[in-house]
């Protein structure tokens, strides 16, 4: 008998939550590299329908318990490309400063579900 404690699917679904916050970083830094290049053309950062899709879900799709699969966010992170030229420096701020609140409390979340767990293996209160 398998416990699935540490991949419960809220968990499961926190875990990818700081991977999406972590490639859409990747995105927004990347836009923000480039904001003086006038040929580039700004990557969408908007993850949320990719987050929403694996919530609609009801499950995770892994290859391994230990994995969590980004590819679907990977490519989506570098085909969705909006048509606007340029890149305007205070969006990205904007964008990036968000994005940090977002990342920040999921793992505040996921910190004190491990926190839990561990309480109870311990058998002490927190």
């Amino acid at each position: 008998m398998e416990l699935k404690l540490f991949n419960t699917k809220n968990s499961l679904l926190l875990k990818k939550a700081l991977e999406t916050y972590g490639l859409e970083r990747a995105a927004i830094s990347e836009n923000i590299a480039n904001v003086n290049n006038p040929r580039f053309r700004r990557i969408d950062t908007d993850f949320s329908s990719v987050l929403k899709e694996e919530m609609s879900d009801n499950r995770l799709r892994v290859t391994d318990p230990k994995h969590l699969d980004g590819s679907k966010f990977r490519t989506k992170a570098q085909s969705e490309v909006n048509g606007e030229e340029g890149v305007d420096l205070t969006r990205e701020m904007s964008d990036l400063a968000a994005n940090q609140i977002k990342h920040e409390f999921v793992s505040k979340v996921l910190r004190r579900y491990y926190a839990g767990l561990s309480s109870a293996i311990l058998g002490r209160n927190r």
